[in-house]
């Protein structure tokens, strides 16, 4: 049925469909026809206010109503950018339309459809691909790619030079990676975007990196931690001087946690200054530095530079290489907190990291106090998840939940949960760093003085039906067990 404008569906967007269960099936010029989950007369009432036209509900179930809601939106959107294609061949279009970031020009009409799409779904990342015959356009969610878009290959060029003049970057340049950033209005709030090209066999492909931190909730309840988990955690970080490391693999939430962190230890009695590949998330009363390799500003001169500039607290974006580690290690036994993220499998295994970068066991056990490794983890979607009688060594005989997917999630999963591994680096762990013990001798202390490992905390989410085995499955080659 699906007879409703564009200009309605701009008002009714997704996010109030999904919001309010309700998708519009038709519309004319006196009256729009809605399909409705309740029978609520204030929504009604909204609605005519909004689109001034009368409305009528019929009844349906919200199972029927978010299904409509994809095959609307989704449709529309490939249906919107198909229409701003035709309309490149009946308008002249000049660089000068595309430098112009007022000009509403087809091609600007497209990214901002797929940049408004892939906010209103949380995506993280979207890809811009070149393939042989056509572009694909994805969108990470979750920490899973989904096809968006796919659209004929001749937009391409018109595409790539809009988003090149907005991210600042050189539009004659195809052979080499560039790197920028724009900002795109999303609803009355600006939301930072990293944009990444690299060129590829059938051309130029582009990433963009969605920076929406009114999304995030920098708490530590808003990331995850309570329990056990926080009270180790506030015991680290609440020590005079030391490393504090937080490990992970991309895209595991350790930017979060660290400006959780920040905002949790910062007062007006204490200097925090921070070094960052990009500032993320603008925190008032905390003195932020960003990287500029252009102008010369690496990680090691601005940290050189914020030590001389009296901090009580450190935060490095990541450590990267012997040079910055050393810097690190040597300011965190010196009288300052340094926090900040380093890529290993877990915990224990960021001694071993550090100790292959070229530092020295002595100053490893000197300065390392705590490490913080963690994981997002996809959650089951509370609406489709299925019991079954598991069969696997863990939990064999006993019902546990796993993904089967419907309208409401992306292929059975919705929403991401955190989950850590805390290792509280005490003395006799000092000690078994600086007489080089086996990092498995190392884990295995960790976990008889009350670690839970990162397998363990995955395997409570399946026994809790959050996750399913599935999902650790998944995970598990990258935390370093079997």
């Amino acid at each position: 049925m699906n007879k409703v404008s564009q200009a309605l569906l701009e008002i009714l967007n997704e996010k109030y469909c999904r919001k309010n269960f309700i998708v519009p099936i038709y519309e004319d010029k006196k009256k729009i026809i809605l399909y409705s989950a309740n029978d609520d007369e204030l929504l009604n009432y909204n609605i005519k206010e909004l689109t001034e036209k009368d409305i009528e509900f019929i009844k349906k179930s919200k199972d029927i109503i978010i299904k409509e809601i994809e095959s609307l939106f989704e449709k529309k959107l490939d249906d919107k950018i198909l229409d701003q294609i035709k309309n490149l061949y009946s308008e002249d279009i000049g660089i000068d339309d595309l430098e112009d970031e007022s000009k509403e020009s087809p091609v600007a009409k497209v990214l901002n459809y797929i940049l408004n799409f892939s906010i209103e779904k949380d995506a993280s990342d979207i890809h811009i691909e070149n393939l042989e015959d056509s572009v694909l356009v994805r969108v990470r969610i979750d920490g899973s790619l989904h096809e968006l878009s796919k659209f004929p290959k001749n937009l391409y060029p018109y595409l790539i030079t809009r988003i090149k003049v907005m991210a600042k970057l050189d539009i004659a340049e195809k052979r080499l990676p560039q790197d920028g950033r724009f900002s795109f209005n999303f609803r009355g709030r600006n939301i930072d975007i990293r944009v990444a090209t690299s060129p590829t066999a059938y051309g130029e492909k582009i990433v963009f990196r969605i920076l929406d931190v009114g999304r995030v909730d920098y708490s530590p309840e808003g990331i995850g931690l309570s329990g056990e988990n926080l009270k180790n955690i506030l015991k680290v970080i609440s020590q005079p001087q030391g490393l504090v490391l937080i490990s992970g693999p991309t895209s595991s939430g350790k930017t979060s946690t660290l400006y959780t962190i920040l905002k949790y230890i910062q007062n007006s009695q204490i200097n925090i200054m921070t070094i960052e590949d990009p500032i993320e998330y603008k925190i008032a009363g905390i003195n932020q530095i960003e990287v500029n390799e252009n102008t010369g500003l690496s990680f090691e001169r601005g940290l050189k530079s914020i030590l001389r500039m009296d901090p009580d607290k450190i935060m490095i974006g990541e450590i990267r290489n012997k040079e910055t580690a050393h810097i690190a290690i040597s300011a965190s036994i010196s009288g300052h907190t340094v926090f900040s993220t380093i890529h290993t499998e877990n915990s224990p295994a960021v001694v071993g990291r550090l100790i292959d970068m070229g530092i020295e066991p002595y100053l490893v056990s000197a300065g390392l106090i705590g490490v913080i490794s963690q994981r997002l983890i996809r959650k089951l979607c509370p609406h489709c998840k299925e019991k079954e009688i598991s069969n696997n060594p863990f939990f064999k005989g006993k019902e546990i939940y796993k993904k089967r997917g419907c309208p409401k999630c992306n292929g059975g999963y919705k929403g991401r949960i955190a989950v850590f591994e805390i290792m509280i680096v005490d003395e006799t762990l000092k000690e078994m760093i600086s007489e080089k013990k086996s990092i498995v001798k190392i884990k295995n202390y960790a976990i008889s003085q009350g670690m839970k490992t990162l397998a363990s905390e995955i395997l409570s989410l399946v026994e809790n039906g959050q996750t399913s085995m599935e999902e650790y499955y998944r995970n598990i080659n990258t935390i370093g067990e079997i």
